[in-house]
């Protein structure tokens, strides 16, 4: 429990870096998860939880991506962006001088302890056309992971991953990638972030769910979290309040882990 609290301890390192960019250049973002349950629940970490997600829309991501390319401190962290520094769609900050092991780790110039940033992309008001741009960002999903190397447990995760290999020609990747993010162009009602573990009841979100974000405690931090934050974590978990029996209360990702000099 000592080793935990201390990487909770090294996680707010980040977050307050990342949060003080964020406001310096306006960008918008929103806990996300678990972490946004943490801030609602508990006022910080979930008591057993070692990872830390926020979210953003498209326009603030791609701006995130170009602030972090110019401003971060690349002394301090690396910024492992999407699809370009691995094979995922969602980026991560991390902290050099540690190194964290995970279960599913994938080889990059850094290992360091981090924090996850996703991003939301416009769903077509269409509903048959949002459905098939969900199956499109659903089967890259399943390329990413298993170029990845990612050993799922589950059978049907196995055969799709194994059913994505035309997606190693470039021209067919370009297309599914141009179908999940054509709407981001257009105005639209709704969002998803296609490229987390998120079901289509549970993923599919209606704007005014975020807009202007919510700041909450969080540790010894005001973070922001999504205007109706409440509406927001029951479509994903239901009844989030209510605590998880105690075997499920364990971390998710952590094996080992290194804190240098932090």
């Amino acid at each position: 429990m000592e080793t935990l609290k201390h990487l909770q301890n090294v996680i707010m390192l980040i977050v307050k870096d990342i949060d003080e960019l964020c406001r310096k250049n306006g960008i918008t973002y929103y806990l996300c998860g678990g972490s946004a349950i943490g801030a609602v629940r508990h006022g910080g970490f979930i008591p057993w939880d070692d990872d830390f997600d926020i979210l953003m829309d498209n326009s603030n991501y791609r701006k995130f991506i170009k602030v972090c390319r110019e401003q971060l401190d690349k002394e301090k962290y690396y910024f492992q962006e999407g699809i370009k520094d691995w094979p995922l769609d969602f980026s991560k900050i991390k902290l050099r001088g540690t190194h964290m092991k995970e279960h599913e780790e994938y080889n990059t110039e850094c290992n360091g302890i981090f924090i996850d940033i996703f991003r939301m992309d416009n769903v077509c008001d269409n509903n048959i056309m949002a459905r098939w741009q969900y199956l499109c960002a659903k089967y890259l999903l399943c390329y990413q992971l298993s170029e990845r190397t990612y050993k799922s447990a589950s059978l049907k995760k196995k055969i799709m991953m194994a059913m994505a290999f035309p997606l190693k020609m470039k021209s067919l990747r370009k297309y599914f990638y141009h179908q999940t993010q054509k709407y981001n162009s257009r105005e639209t009602r709704r969002m998803c972030s296609f490229f987390e573990n998120s079901r289509w009841k549970t993923g599919v979100f209606d704007k005014d769910i975020f807009g202007e974000p919510q700041l909450l405690k969080f540790e010894n931090e005001m973070l922001p979290v999504a205007k109706e934050y409440d509406r927001y974590l029951r479509q994903i978990f239901g009844d989030y309040m209510q605590l998880p029996p105690e075997e499920k209360r364990v971390s998710l990702h952590c094996i080992e882990i290194d804190f240098g000099k932090y």
